[in-house]
């Protein structure tokens, strides 16, 4: 399960994706290979009571519809999205005949039946929705054909071997599910059934990753600052492959890093189904952004399974998200897996099918981490070191946005060998929610052998539509010490901000030796909880632990900072099975898989 680098795909597809560039002609030579999460996305402003304005992109939903893929997904932009290659996308707009709530929508339903694409919103309990559908998505226009009860986090699932139509929906309350009649949508009487009850509050025993707190323990507080905050059990979706169903559903609640998609299957879309102890089949609770869940799990045109799913900042407003996308798949045992982790470093783009593990990585690492950086100016509580660490939620910000002279600088350390360069911008002091025509931030990439002589090798500065977490994949290797990003342009009377600059590559040298010694010892009054020690490997600057519950299907991980660590304790095991552990050793020249497991009965 190594993760390799597909290095002979890199230029095989430097002339086939060549299409949706969002900013018209780029410092790039040729269309990237790979990308890098979350999603480079216009994702939509929105402003809080208080007016802190932000941006959001969640509940996502990825369709392949005629050799091309349609992305919808809550309070972005009123409209939808669609690519060539499931990381260059561009904004449609919905045309006047589709009625949105708030003029955005929630949580949004599209599948394919026959040659249409359907689509549909999140329904409050006051206000019903229409269902919609377009032979030409391309071109924006809908035509109304139903009328639909409003249904919380809808899915809309067409059953491979009948072709009957199914909605299965629930948000704070049970998960249910319903037969819709194929001509008139409407619901056939009797057919609903209960899929999945909802969590009952009084309910004291659980499986550790459905606490709704930070950590997944007991004690921690939630994203709300509430220790009491009740779990949710919402967004469904529905999967058939090779004879059974599975049914995921998101928990314990999207404002929690560890957000993730737990799995049921059985033999009929309207069940019965049975829990799977391989949940949560998607989680990422750690990293440089987390959470993996209310997700959409679709095969794109060559057959090869991805997850899209919701990711968490929550620092201006607690449910301020992105989208993520992530392979998946299935293993020859029938369970479902997503490969989340390294998921936020750069991944490779398909070509093709790929191998049965859905190994996609780059094998690039963050050389910036930990870099020395240096600013034009500083706002209090946000300085440079904060676009360093690794983290999402924290971001240095300039005194101003109005002028070209701020900037941001890493100090790499030495000549480093720089494949890509991510740029995550982040919203500071904006006064308004401006149109989408005028969101478009401006800005200069630039590198340097020696901190005097400076190329740019990004040119945003006339670029039209926002790029929040602009991601740049060089042509070739260069040699760099020094990146800066410069200010052009900040909209909305902003400051000039950066979540994080990352630089990723191969640096020379070693790997770190690998993890000899790994111990685990579960908690005997509380089976969800775990502490794992080990003894430092050599050279190691961060360590990837995996594990689940069998020894070939190490499915969950943690990513640990820092190479001096030595301990670590999860609260978010499920109560029965039994686990296995192993972890790696990680630094800026590679990844080194540990030869010894720990199990836990």
């Amino acid at each position: 399960m190594a993760f390799l680098p597909r290095a002979s795909r890199w230029f095989a597809v430097a002339l086939s994706l060549l299409a949706f560039s969002p900013f018209g002609a780029a410092a790039q030579t040729r269309r990237p290979a790979t990308f890098c999460n979350p999603l480079n996305l216009d994702y939509g402003l929105r402003q809080t009571k208080d007016g802190v304005v932000y941006r959001h992109g969640a509940d996502p939903v990825i369709v392949l519809f005629k050799d091309r893929y349609y992305l919808f997904s809550t309070w972005d932009v009123p409209g939808y999205r669609v690519s060539d290659d499931l990381v260059n996308w561009r904004y449609i707009p919905f045309g006047p005949e589709v009625e949105l709530s708030e003029n955005m929508y929630t949580a949004a339903a599209a599948a394919v039946i026959g040659d249409q694409l359907y689509f549909t919103e999140f329904g409050r309990p006051a206000r019903k929705v229409a269902l919609y559908r377009t032979r030409d998505p391309g071109a924006g226009k809908w035509e109304r054909v139903a009328e639909l009860p409003p249904y919380g986090d809808p899915c809309l699932f067409v059953d491979p071997p009948t072709g009957r139509i199914f909605m299965t929906h629930g948000l704070d309350r049970p998960i249910k599910g319903v037969e819709l009649d194929r001509a008139t949508f409407a619901e056939i009487p009797g057919s609903e059934r209960q899929l999945m009850p909802a969590f009952d509050p009084k309910q004291k025993i659980r499986d550790g990753w459905e606490v709704c707190t930070w950590d997944n323990s007991e004690t921690s507080p939630g994203m709300r600052s509430n220790k009491t905050f009740n779990s949710c059990r919402e967004g469904s979706w529905m999967t058939f492959l090779g004879g059974r169903y599975y049914l995921q559903y998101a928990s314990p609640g999207t404002t929690v890093p560890g957000y993730a998609d737990g799995l049921l299957t059985g033999d009929s879309p309207l069940g019965p189904f049975t829990y799977s102890p391989h949940s949560p089949i998607s989680r990422k609770a750690s990293g440089f952004i987390t959470s993996a869940g209310h997700s959409c799990l679709f095969q794109d045109r060559y057959g090869n399974w991805w997850r899209v799913v919701t990711m968490l900042i929550g620092v201006r407003e607690r449910m301020e998200r992105r989208i993520g996308l992530f392979p998946a798949g299935f293993d020859r045992d029938g369970v479902p897996f997503t490969r989340t982790e390294l998921g936020d470093f750069p991944l490779t783009l398909p070509t093709g099918p790929r191998d049965a593990a859905g190994d996609v990585s780059a094998n690039w690492w963050p050389l910036s981490c930990g870099a020395a950086a240096t600013a034009s100016s500083s706002l209090a509580n946000h300085p440079p070191s904060a676009a360093a660490d690794e983290d999402v939620r924290t971001w240095w910000s300039a005194t101003a946005g109005g002028t070209t002279a701020e900037f941001l600088q890493l100090d790499l350390g030495e000549l480093r060998e720089l494949r890509a360069v991510q740029v995550n911008l982040a919203e500071q002091d904006m006064k308004s929610i401006v149109p989408r025509e005028e969101d478009h931030p401006r800005f200069l990439v630039s590198i340097s052998t020696d901190g005097k002589d400076f190329t740019i090798v990004a040119d945003r500065s006339k670029a039209a539509v926002a790029a929040p977490h602009d991601y740049v994949e060089f042509a070739q290797p260069v040699r760099a010490r020094f990146v800066r990003v410069s200010n052009v342009y900040t909209p909305a009377g902003g400051k000039f901000a950066i979540a994080e600059l990352r630089a990723f590559g191969i640096a020379e040298g070693t790997k770190p030796e690998p993890v000899r010694q790994l111990s685990a010892a579960r908690d005997a009054g509380d089976r969800r909880k775990v502490t794992l020690t080990w003894s430092p490997a050599a050279g190691a600057k961060a360590y990837l632990l995996r594990y689940g519950i069998a020894a070939d299907k190490l499915y969950q991980h943690e990513f640990i900072r820092g190479g001096e660590k030595k301990e670590l304790t999860l609260y978010c095991l499920n109560n029965n099975p039994a686990y296995t552990f192993r972890i790696d050793a990680i630094n800026d020249s590679g990844r080194t898989e540990g030869e010894a497991a720990a199990q836990v009965p």
